[in-house]
């Protein structure tokens, strides 16, 4: 069965933690794999600039989902690092850890990537099933 390379597109929305919510968006690492070998990818990123800050995140998409089109998507969830409440002025952006007892947040997220994309021209997953 062929196992060609891709990415998936993934949106979705935050928890809501001290009053705001952000939105994760991104394209998850490059794997070989077709919707019935149980194949995950990696991601990372930060988050929208919500509240004055962002938060950075990492993970692993759960297992591959098979469609009926021979496609297949992923479920993703995790949480996003911590954040302080009031961040503190930086000059050029960022996240600075420097105050342990400061108050800091941090979110949920769950949802799930669209169909893979990048493959190789000429690629029919309907072959696949």
């Amino acid at each position: 069965m062929l196992k060609p390379h891709h990415v998936h597109y993934y949106i979705a929305k935050t928890t809501m933690s001290s009053n705001h919510f952000h939105q994760i968006e991104g394209y998850t690492r490059t794997v070989n794999g077709n919707g019935y070998d149980g194949h995950y990818h990696l991601y990372r990123g930060i988050t929208s600039f919500e509240n004055k800050h962002y938060h950075r995140y990492y993970g692993k998409t759960g297992p591959a989902i098979a469609l009926p089109d021979g496609t297949h998507y992923h479920e993703i969830a995790g949480r996003t690092y911590f954040n302080y409440d009031q961040p503190l002025p930086t000059e050029y952006g960022g996240v600075i850890y420097d105050q342990p007892n400061r108050p800091k947040h941090d979110h949920n997220y769950q949802g799930a990537t669209e169909k893979g994309t990048g493959y190789e021209p000429g690629f029919d997953p309907s072959r696949l099933g």
